[in-house]
Formats: structure tokens, C-alpha cells, sequence
């Protein structure tokens, strides 16, 4: 997904990792509880190792995305 307007404005990173497929499972997580996100990658594109993938979600979503994640992480 692009970075929309109003996550460029109210968007709080909420989850990262150096594994794009972790970012993703998180992602999709918070998809299925009706929590849109958005991914950003800063990994540089020829050394995957280098750089994070970051997760953001709306700030009027944070508290319920960070219950999401616990729960799907069991953290």
C-alpha cells in the first residue's frame, strides 16, 4: 500500500523487523481485526541484511494494533 495522506500525518510505526515476511504476517493480522496498515521497506534493495521493514498504523489504532500483535505473537 502507499503511504496515504492521513498516515503520512497521524501514521505511528508499530511494529519493524529486518524480515519483510514478519512485517507482512503482522500486517496481515491486522487486516483481519479491520486495522488498516502500512508497510514501509528501508532495506537496501541489493543487501536484504541492511535496513528494516517498518509497520504503521493510524494512531487512533495503536493500543488495538499493539493487543493485535501481542496476541499474534504470544509476547
Amino acid at each position: 500500500k502507499l503511504l496515504n495522506r492521513s498516515m503520512e500525518k497521524d501514521g505511528v510505526k508499530i511494529y519493524s523487523s529486518s524480515q519483510l515476511h514478519k512485517v507482512e504476517m503482522m500486517n496481515f493480522f491486522l487486516s483481519q481485526n479491520d486495522i488498516e496498515s502500512v508497510i514501509i521497506n528501508q532495506q537496501d534493495s541489493f543487501y536484504k541484511t541492511i535496513g528494516e521493514v517498518l509497520l504503521y498504523v493510524n494512531r487512533d489504532f495503536v493500543l488495538r494494533a499493539k493487543q493485535v500483535i501481542i496476541k499474534s505473537t504470544g509476547e
